[in-house]
């Protein structure tokens, strides 16, 4: 792995309560990074991460789908009849549940032999996706006003009811957009109890982690439209139009 180059600290400001991680994705075992000792599903590793030196998992550690998502193992039949999605009644049919494996993010076969965690304080690597676990609403604000704060994009969010590390990890590697969902949406982690519910998990590609970081460094975090609300909030923003008619009419 190429050592880390990019500045983070600016993340420090946002004083989460519990640390952002960085992944990395392999197609080798990485070296002075010991394999995790305990037995937990994908969906649970980056919360390990907050409170754990670095480590790495592989095709072993792995319990659920991770093997298919992660381009690993060839799909599993029993999966791909959709009769677990029925059986276990999370969908109406299992042409439903069938559904899910054609659209679920995947890494291509055989491109992934390891998955490095760790937590941003710890992270000698520049990572593949920053996964942050945001405390409340208002920081979860900030940080996606941030990726999009100097592009004017729109902000999304892709998800299924279950495989929601494929969304977590492998959406935003493979399609280079900012993903978010919501703790306890997804079946899977809410089962496992990996977070309370309620709160926002944003992850955070290798492209938009530089702009995102230099966004953070100079959008104001709080602006007056933030913090002046209610009627004082509307006479301050007509008062803006107007100066704005009359600046375009000149």
């Amino acid at each position: 792995m190429k050592p880390k180059t990019q500045d983070y600290s600016i993340f420090g400001k946002f004083n989460f309560e519990r640390k952002p991680v960085g992944v990395k994705f392999l197609p080798y075992k990485p070296e002075g990074i010991e394999r995790l000792d305990k037995s937990l599903y994908f969906c649970q590793m980056f919360k390990e991460a907050q409170t754990h030196k670095p480590f790495y998992v592989q095709k072993e550690d792995f319990h659920c789908t991770e093997p298919l998502t992660l381009g690993m193992a060839d799909p599993d039949p029993i999966l791909l009849s959709g009769l677990v999605g029925e059986t276990d009644d999370l969908y109406d049919e299992l042409r439903a549940n069938q559904k899910i494996y054609q659209v679920v993010p995947r890494m291509l076969r055989g491109s992934v032999k390891a998955v490095v965690f760790s937590s941003i304080d710890q992270m000698a690597f520049e990572p593949d996706v920053l996964v942050i676990t945001t405390d409340n609403v208002d920081q979860a604000r900030i940080l996606m006003r941030a990726s999009v704060y100097s592009t004017g994009e729109a902000w999304g969010t892709k998800g299924t009811p279950v495989l929601a590390c494929s969304w977590l990890y492998i959406y935003p590697y493979i399609s280079g957009e900012v993903n978010y969902m919501v703790s306890g949406m997804s079946m899977g982690m809410q089962t496992l109890k990996v977070l309370p519910q309620g709160l926002e998990l944003i992850s955070i590609p290798w492209q938009k982690i530089p702009m995102i970081i230099t966004n953070l460094q100079k959008m104001n975090w709080h602006p007056l439209s933030e913090r002046i609300t209610g009627e004082e909030h509307k006479k301050r923003f007509e008062g803006i139009l107007k100066d704005i008619k009359t600046k375009i009419e000149k």
